[in-house]
């Protein structure tokens, strides 16, 4: 875009300011290309300010007049043309991680600056200046645009956004979790999904939530804060060795023993520890579906307590209560796990699968409880078990090693490192048919490791045991044979051996009969 501009002072400050204003814009509409995020946004206020440009132009070369409208606008126009050039510059230099969770207010603004620049368009006295008809009903059209503009985050930023603030509010501790929000935001902030990339922009984010709290921005930093100690969760955050010696220090600290809980964690209703509890305005707490059971029954609505009025709405969450009910939790948990790994070599096979029972159980209800026992090096133990004689042990092993290997790299790999593991997990698909599914269930998660699919390759008889497995009469089992030897495929030295051991002439075989597993 060229713009003749007219710098010379003898024209009198409205003028220069005119001059400055267009410089800026040209500015604004060359920088906005390059912002790294909100680009849709930057385009649209770009395109607004462009719209300005012919308008400005006439008032340029005619040298109008002061007005005290048009001099309004000119200064607001500036100002705010200003406060877009800085804006851009953040949104051009600053870590894109934290651009994304400021993209809310990044859009409030955009938003802004527009709704300024347009209050002033409307008091410019278009009618008393010489500026032509078409450009008075292009400003009158663009006042419109403009008043009707919204600037919000994306769908696709809104509903990563609303994780991020649900994974806060509900303390959301598991790596699973964590790990699906980063991948989320570098695909929409067009970072690379690779583990090393994600650490260099979480590291990069985090520096900026230090310079935050060097320039006192103490409430943004306290939000930030609060998003950095969910994202840590994930992989790319820290490696296993120093996750292990953070969790190792913490569990040592803890000491062997279980503490019993306080009374206050006990629910007066239900006389168990509370998992949401609430409390009244007297200050009484409750679990909260034990006081809503007793209010809906009770006539009156009255508190079990104090006898007074009380109603579902005054029920407010004992957020401090809540967290050191959890705490207290994952203490004794954490105890308890660390305990009955010692339990599962004590020869006892009733003692062994009463231990794998308990840890399946942990396993299943929490994300942190398989981390532990990823920390804790359960997986040689549990690996080791794959050769025991009885066939439940075996099958409550592969359970649990499968739930351990899920949305967990480093699990994976360790299964795949310990010695003679993977032959161990290959024998099992060569057993009856419920091992044989847990087997190659685990299989199939292992899989999904790219470091870890030539170990599987490389066990002497597993692509046989695979391909044999597609037509095993349990549809299930065939199709995890099926996902697993599509997993396997990505190696050439795999697809050798699928060719080698048939597995091509059974896929010519089922095209042919038209049947779909």
């Amino acid at each position: 875009m060229v713009v003749d501009v007219v710098t010379n002072p003898s024209l009198g400050p409205l003028m220069e300011l005119l001059s400055q204003t267009i410089e800026a814009i040209i500015e604004v509409a060359i920088t906005s290309k390059n912002v790294l995020i909100k680009k849709k946004s930057f385009a649209e206020l770009s395109s607004y300010l462009d719209r300005i440009i012919p308008l400005l132009r006439e008032l340029n070369r005619k040298e109008i007049s002061d007005s005290e409208g048009l001099e309004n606008f000119l200064e607001i126009l500036h100002q705010q043309t200003k406060v877009a050039k800085q804006l851009i510059g953040d949104c051009r230099e600053r870590n894109r991680f934290y651009l994304f969770v400021n993209s809310r207010s990044i859009a409030k603004r955009i938003e802004d600056i527009t709704r300024e620049i347009t209050h002033a368009m409307s008091c410019i006295p278009l009618a008393s200046l010489d500026i032509s008809m078409g450009i008075r009903e292009d400003i009158d059209q663009l006042v419109n645009n403009m008043r009707n503009a919204e600037f919000r985050a994306a769908i696709a930023e809104e509903e990563i956004l609303e994780k991020i603030e649900l994974g806060i509010h509900e303390r959301n501790v598991d790596r699973s979790y964590a790990n699906n929000l980063l991948v989320s935001i570098a695909e929409v902030v067009g970072v690379s999904t690779d583990q090393a990339a994600l650490k260099k922009e979480l590291e990069e984010f985090k520096s900026e939530i230090e310079n935050l709290q060097l320039r006192k921005d103490k409430a943004e930093a306290i939000q930030m804060d609060q998003i950095i100690a969910l994202l840590e969760r994930a992989d790319a955050a820290s490696s296993l060795e120093d996750r292990e010696k953070k969790y190792l220090m913490k569990r040592t600290s803890l000491g062997n023993q279980p503490l019993q809980p306080l009374q206050s964690f006990y629910c007066p209703i239900t006389k168990e520890v509370m998992v949401d509890p609430v409390e009244t305005p007297s200050g009484h707490t409750f679990e909260r579906s034990a006081i809503e059971k007793w209010l809906a029954e009770q006539d009156g609505h009255l508190c079990p307590m104090t006898l007074t009025p009380l109603d579902t709405s005054m029920l407010r969450p004992n957020k401090t209560l809540r967290q050191s009910i959890e705490e207290w939790k994952d203490r004794n948990t954490m105890i308890v796990v660390a305990s009955l790994k010692s339990r599962l070599s004590s020869g006892e096979e009733e003692e062994v699968l009463h231990c794998l029972e308990q840890l399946q159980d942990l396993c299943e209800q929490r994300e942190m409880h398989r981390e532990w026992m990823v920390l804790e090096n359960y997986i040689p133990c549990l690996t080791e078990l794959l050769r025991e004689k009885n066939g439940d042990i075996r099958k409550c092993a592969l359970v649990i090693l499968c739930l351990l290997a899920k949305d967990n790299y480093d699990a994976k790999e360790r299964i795949a490192r310990v010695d003679n593991a993977m032959e161990s997990i290959a024998k099992s698909l060569g057993r009856r048919i419920g091992e044989g599914k847990l087997a190659v269930a685990l299989l199939l998660e292992l899989s999904k490791s790219e470091s870890v699919r030539d170990c599987i390759g490389n066990v002497q008889g597993c692509i046989l045991l695979l391909v044999t497995m597609l037509s095993s009469a349990d549809n299930q089992a065939a199709r995890y044979a099926e996902n697993v030897l599509d997993n396997l495929s990505f190696s050439d030295d795999n697809v050798i051996l699928m060719a080698k051991n048939n597995y091509f002439k059974y896929l010519l075989q089922r095209l042919s009969s038209g049947s779909v597993l």
